[in-house]
């Protein structure tokens, strides 16, 4: 029987995480003839491929030196053996039906690509993250989109090969691959049944990079793609830059209040939670601006 999905995991010096990953994945409804794992290292060097190849020997590994997720993705794509390919992030584990759902709906539905909701459990951060950075993802309302996250991702072995990922990005790659899908006249939707756990476990500090990091891809992305959404913001200079991260946090604050019982936030934890946003948006515009003037000259 020929396989019908290969999921992907690119995971970079996090074992233990994708191990519990892997696991989940060994659970999944789907018969295992049906379904390969396909694993790319990104150059680790605490012991991941090792023990993959121990405690997971059915699982197709991909070493490689280290170059990114999205250069790490594209060596999957080009590995894969599935119709379909599933992606998913090393730091998150899928329940039982996880494959089938997102199988489903690609062979059901006439769509580019599929993804769902991220859901974030326990530490304040851990949610925290859920909100910044996945904030979108935390509704109960099917709907067609403009982009869907990697580590809950499925898509065509033929469109991820016709539009492979951009290794230049240090974030945002999935925003960029799912506009040249939507251009191309694809549909991205959401479809809220399909769930994976993610499970990031930021300090304060690493919580903030993460911002600076997405503060630069989101203009470095609108630079090079000017129909991409809020471009026309970021071309418009220094005002324009500042005016979209306000909004990215007012619309933060939306999200926080519209989603907060999906997301786990007590009603005493959205006020700290506001305020922690609103100066995570502040701290990425450093990163924001520097990139705009290299970039934009």
């Amino acid at each position: 029987m020929s396989i019908d999905v290969t999921v992907i995991i690119v995971t970079y010096n996090d074992k233990r995480r994708l191990l519990d990953c892997l696991r989940s994945l060994d659970q999944q409804s789907l018969p295992a003839n049906r379904r390969e794992i396909l694993v790319v290292d990104d150059g680790s060097t605490d012991g991941t491929s090792d023990a993959v190849a121990t405690e997971f020997p059915l699982a197709r590994l991909i070493r490689k030196v280290h170059g990114g997720a999205d250069t790490s993705r594209q060596h999957g794509v080009e590995g894969a053996a599935g119709r379909y390919l599933a992606f998913i992030d090393s730091d998150c584990v899928a329940p039982s039906d996880w494959l089938a759902k997102l199988l489903s709906v690609l062979q059901a539905e006439r769509v580019g690509a599929v993804g769902g909701r991220i859901v974030h459990r326990g530490r304040f951060l851990t949610r925290l993250v859920g909100i910044a950075d996945f904030g979108e993802f935390q509704g109960s309302q099917a709907k067609d989109v403009a982009t869907v996250p990697t580590c809950n991702l499925g898509v065509s072995r033929r469109l991820a090969s016709r539009f492979p990922f951009d290794p230049g990005l240090p974030a945002g790659g999935d925003v960029d691959f799912c506009h040249r899908l939507r251009q191309a006249g694809e549909r991205v939707v959401f479809r809220p049944e399909i769930t994976v756990l993610h499970r990031p476990d930021p300090k304060l500090a690493e919580f903030f990079r993460r911002g600076a990091r997405y503060g630069s891809s989101f203009v470095r992305l609108r630079l090079l793609n000017p129909s991409v959404r809020y471009a026309g913001l970021v071309r418009a200079g220094i005002l324009g830059v500042l005016f979209a991260v306000l909004a990215r946090g007012g619309l933060d604050a939306y999200r926080l209040v519209r989603y907060r019982r999906n997301a786990g936030f007590r009603y005493y934890e959205l006020l700290p939670a506001l305020l922690i946003l609103f100066a995570y948006r502040v701290y990425s515009l450093p990163s924001a601006l520097r990139a705009l003037r290299v970039q934009g000259g």
